[in-house]
């Protein structure tokens, strides 16, 4: 097995630990996304029958509770909602949306939050692996700490890291050797490419 040795210079904040809340979830399927940009919202867990709404009401909070949609929950309680952001949108500024679901009159909301800014950022420092270094470039707000120690993992052992899909990829193509997507938040994703 190669050493892997990550040679970027920057500070990894870890985020604590702690159980799941049970019961509805909405995740964005990427932390940033850029003016003109489609941003996804994904729902689990919410709630399916007679006494409850069958739609989602999602609104946006910064707007004072505007209304910009609504998605249908599947029979698995499931939902996908997709609204383009503005090309006008400041970078920098957050979109925070609530998402409600009525059951009886009383409503069980989500919060989801996004930043408008640049969807690509390329690393500072190299990753290392077996003495060949990687330009590393992340998307859709991934922190560079969490990106690089996926695809460092990946390019040392041939094996995707839990929760990562990882792939080799045609340089003359893409640009880029490898490359690795959250599972769970597909806008989210790493590439890497051989200095």
């Amino acid at each position: 097995m190669m050493r892997l040795a990550l040679l970027l210079s920057l500070t990894v904040a870890t985020a604590a630990s702690g159980v799941a809340d049970s019961g509805p979830s909405v995740i964005s399927e990427a932390g940033v996304v850029r003016p003109g940009d489609r941003y996804v919202l994904q729902g689990d867990s919410w709630f399916v029958g007679p006494r409850c709404e069958s739609r989602v009401q999602v609104s946006q909070r910064e707007n004072h509770g505007v209304r910009v949609g609504s998605a249908r929950v599947r029979d698995n309680g499931t939902f996908t909602f997709t609204r383009r952001v503005p090309r006008r949108a400041r970078l920098g500024s957050r979109i925070v949306l609530d998402v409600t679901q009525l059951c009886d009159g009383t409503g069980t909301t989500r919060t989801v939050r996004l930043k408008v800014g640049k969807a690509r950022r390329t690393c500072p420092g190299t990753a290392s692996v077996d003495g060949v270094d990687y330009q590393v470039k992340v998307f859709g707000g991934l922190p560079c700490g969490r990106g690089a120690e996926a695809i460092g993992a990946f390019i040392d052992t041939d094996i995707e890291p839990a929760e990562w899909s990882c792939a080799h990829v045609d340089p003359e193509l893409a640009g880029y050797e490898f490359e690795c997507i959250e599972t769970t938040r597909p806008g989210r994703r790493v590439t890497a490419s051989r200095l």
